[in-house]
């Protein structure tokens, strides 16, 4: 269902310059804070980084069809660049639909509406790949799992809110959309 949903959104945005420029050069701006900002966390599987941050601001900025691509993109080159192919295609899944959720429930005026977005955004990621390691690598691995995820994406939603809230204010002079995003 959620490759689905990707896949259609994927299928029927408009493209133009300035939105595949946009879309590329914030997915090497979530590439590069997911490499080269990152702790490792508990267990050894579980690694944190900035790149939730740049991943929920950037679906709420940009919209479902950007932050849905931002999302899938940005985290699968990241796993695939880090030595994690395993998880490239699930993180496509997961992260795409994350994006496109939270481009989709955010209202984009900083306020409940999208910290709500972000933090159902942040579930989804939680209980995802939570359920997958235990797929994956079995049940026990589960309780690290969904502690190194919850605390990721708690982090990404406690940094993302304030970041996007400010840049709405800076994008968002009339409090509309951006002129240019005819596409979300």
């Amino acid at each position: 269902m959620q490759a689905l949903v990707l896949e259609r959104t994927v299928y029927r945005m408009k493209f133009n310059a300035r939105i595949i420029a946009t879309v590329g050069v914030t997915c090497a701006f979530t590439v590069m804070s997911i490499m080269l900002l990152r702790m490792p966390g508990p267990g050894g599987n579980v690694y944190f980084h900035l790149g939730e941050t740049v991943m929920l601001t950037s679906a709420v900025i940009l919209g479902r069809r950007s932050g849905a691509l931002v999302g899938a993109f940005s985290a699968a080159i990241a796993d695939l660049l880090l030595g994690a192919a395993l998880w490239a295609p699930f993180s496509f899944i997961i992260h795409g639909f994350k994006g496109y959720l939270v481009g989709r429930l955010a209202d984009r005026k900083g306020g409940v509406r999208d910290i709500g977005a972000m933090s159902a955004g942040g579930i989804v990621m939680v209980v995802s790949y939570t359920m997958l390691a235990g797929f994956l690598y079995g049940a026990k691995i589960m309780p690290v799992e969904f502690v190194g995820d919850l605390l990721q994406g708690g982090f990404g939603v406690l940094t993302a809110f304030p970041l996007s809230k400010l840049a709405l204010s800076r994008l968002f002079s009339d409090g509309g959309k951006i002129h240019w995003r005819g596409h979300s």
